[in-house]
C-alpha cells in the first residue's frame, strides 16, 4: 500500500496534535530552562510521546505500508522544530523500523538526516545516538561502526558529535578501541564544547570496564581536553584527583 503526500501530511498532523494536547506548561519550562533555548519543547514527557507514537502505530495500522513510506514518516517528524517531534520520529524509527531496515541504508538516511540540518543541538542528537546509531553498532558490529566513525570528517558540528558519542556502549568492547582512538585523535584539535564533552562521554564509559585504557587516553590527551571534561568525567578512575591537579597545573 502506497502512502500519498496527503495521507503524510494527514498522518504527520494528527500525531502532532495529539502530541500539543498532551503539553504542559511546567514540563516545558522545565525543558526550556534545562536547555537554555537550544531547541523548543512542547511539554511532553518522554514516557507519554512513546505512548503516543506507539498508539499513532497501531490505530493508523501504519504497518501497512511499506517500509520506505514509514520511512518518510519518521523523517517528517524529524524536520520538525519542536524537540518532542524529533522524539517522536525517532521513536518510531527505533521501534518499528531499525531492525527492518538494511542498516547501510538505514546509516545513509540518518547521514541525510543530519545534513540536512534536522539535529541542531545536543539533547536530540545524543538521543539519536543513543536510539539508533549506538544499537547500530552493537548489532552490526565493525562495518557499521566504521561508518559511524566517518562522520568525524563532517563539516556539521552535530555529525562530529554524532561520531564519538555513537560509541558509549561500544566503549566496552575491545574490539572497537582502536577505532574511538583514532575518531578522538582527529576530533581533539576542535576546543568545541560539544565535541570535547562527547569524547569525555565516551572515556568515562570506557573506564568503568577499561579503566587503564581509558587512564591512558585522558593523559595523552591531558592538554587537548577541557577542565569540564577532566573535572567532570574521569570520575571513575582512581586517577581523578591527580588528573585535576594535572590539569590545573596546565
Amino acid at each position: 500500500m502506497t502512502l500519498s503526500s496527503n495521507e503524510r501530511n494527514q498522518l504527520i498532523t494528527d500525531l502532532i496534535q495529539q502530541i500539543e494536547d498532551h503539553s504542559d506548561l511546567k514540563t516545558k519550562q522545565w525543558f526550556d530552562n534545562y536547555l537554555k533555548g537550544a531547541i523548543t519543547y512542547r511539554g511532553v514527557k518522554t514516557p507519554q510521546v512513546t505512548k503516543l507514537v506507539k498508539a499513532w502505530h497501531r490505530n493508523h495500522e501504519l504497518s501497512r505500508y511499506s517500509l520506505s513510506d514509514q520511512l518518510s514518516l519518521c523523517t517528517a517528524l524529524i524536520a520538525g522544530d519542536f524537540a518532542e517531534e524529533k522524539f517522536a520520529g525517532t521513536l518510531y524509527l527505533q521501534t518499528f523500523l531499525r531492525d527492518q531496515l538494511d542498516y547501510s541504508s538505514l546509516l545513509n538516511t540518518c547521514n541525510t538526516l543530519f545534513k540536512e540540518g534536522y539535529f541542531f543541538d545536543w539533547s536530540t542528537t545524543d538521543w539519536f545516538c543513543t536510539r539508533i546509531l549506538d544499537p547500530l553498532i552493537l548489532e552490526h558490529g565493525l562495518a557499521a561502526a566504521q561508518i559511524i566513525a566517518d562522520l568525524r570528517a563532517s563539516k556539521n558540528l552535530w555529525q562530529r558529535r554524532a561520531s564519538i558519542v555513537s560509541f558509549r556502549h561500544a566503549s566496552s568492547d575491545s574490539q572497537y578501541h582502536a577505532l574511538i582512538e583514532q575518531i578522538i585523535v582527529d576530533l581533539l584539535p576542535s576546543n568545541e564544547r560539544f565535541i570535547q564533552t562527547g569524547v569525555g562521554w565516551v572515556l568515562s564509559e570506557m573506564s568503568k570496564t577499561f579503566p587503564i585504557r581509558a587512564e591512558t587516553l585522558f593523559r595523552q590527551h591531558l592538554h587537548s581536553l577541557s577542565k569540564e571534561v577532566i573535572d567532570r568525567h574521569t570520575k571513575y578512575l582512581l586517577c581523578h584527583k591527580a588528573l585535576k591537579q594535572l590539569k590545573r597545573g596546565k
